[in-house]
């Protein structure tokens, strides 16, 4: 199978100060559905412009379909959907009118463009609003506004930042059960902070962390750096006195970065009963009150946190070498 999009070595620097990626490759196969997660400020919405043919990179090379993308490619950009994180429309034009003008702007006819933007109106819930003007929408309906726009061009490939940003709960469920619609048919690139709306959707993860990428691969991959079993505790009280016993004392990490909960690997030769007893007896003696006690598998969310503390640390250890 053949990559819908590649990335060759590709950094991006600005205006000499700023490396917002750096010597990242990666290919993603037509058809796949893919998850985009970093921090603000991590190189995500530089590698989507970059992707988009929006900004050139200062080195490397992106090719989208097998042909190179570049500023000015019209054609190989008509075959993508875009969705910004926050998108700007007329403020006087109503839905319909707006989206009739993205209808035209790739050349479709008359006939066509008005049945498009009909059904995705439809989807995306506003019929009973596609006469109202844009500038009296809510933040959810002009990025409901935003999807519909996105898929006027039956587009391959679908470049969404932050799609269920400011979504109802009910929007949000019809977007994601929208985006596993497409699984399989669009090449689709996710870049959202909802780490469950990733999980659900997408069967692949890019994590950036400061312009580099630190992770290519399945979420079964990433949950494989943390152990298989752990066991979860909610606790007040002395809590990072608590915390640092159980490292300096019991040698145990905690995977968790929630201030009120403590997540302990088990070994594999391990029961929970045995641990436990000496947790608890650790608790008491610092003052913390366990509230909690739940033996639980490995999540999406802690294998994230840990990759990118992990990649923290080693660059501390690499400033505190120099």
């Amino acid at each position: 199978m053949s990559d819908a999009i590649q990335f060759e070595r590709v950094t991006k620097v600005y205006q000499a100060r700023q490396i917002a990626l750096a010597d990242v490759s990666f290919g993603l196969p037509i058809g796949s559905t893919v998850g985009l997660l970093g921090a603000n400020g991590s190189g995500k919405s530089t590698l989507l412009r970059i992707a988009m043919g929006l900004i050139s990179p200062s080195a490397g090379d992106i090719s989208v379909f097998d042909q190179p993308m570049r500023p000015g490619a019209k054609q190989l950009r008509q075959r993508i959907g875009f969705l910004p994180d926050d998108p700007a429309f007329p403020r006087d034009l109503t839905a319909i009118r707006y989206l009739n003008f993205v209808g035209q702007c790739f050349g479709l006819d008359n006939r066509d463009c008005k049945a498009r933007l009909g059904t995705l109106l439809r989807a995306v819930g506003l019929t009973d609003d596609a006469g109202r003007k844009v500038g009296t929408y809510s933040t959810g309906m002009r990025t409901r506004l935003g999807i519909a726009a996105s898929l006027m061009n039956d587009p391959e490939l679908l470049v969404w930042d932050e799609p269920t940003a400011g979504l109802d709960p009910i929007s949000r469920r019809q977007t994601l059960e929208l985006l596993e619609q497409f699984r399989g048919r669009k090449t689709v690139i996710l870049s959202s902070h909802i780490l469950g709306d990733i999980d659900r959707v997408c069967d692949r993860l890019l994590i950036l962390n400061q312009g580099q990428l630190l992770f290519d691969g399945s979420r079964t991959q990433l949950e494989a750096m943390l152990p298989a079993n752990l066991i979860e505790l909610r606790v007040t009280g002395a809590v990072d006195a608590f915390r640092r016993a159980l490292q300096e004392r019991l040698q145990r990490q905690d995977y968790s970065h929630d201030p009120g909960r403590i997540r302990l690997a088990l070994d594999p030769d391990e029961t929970a009963g045995q641990v436990l007893e000496d947790v608890l007896a650790l608790a008491r003696e610092t003052g913390a009150t366990i509230e909690g006690i739940n033996s639980t598998g490995r999540q999406l969310e802690d294998a994230y946190l840990k990759l990118i503390t992990d990649d923290e640390f080693r660059g501390f250890l690499r400033v505190s070498e120099t």
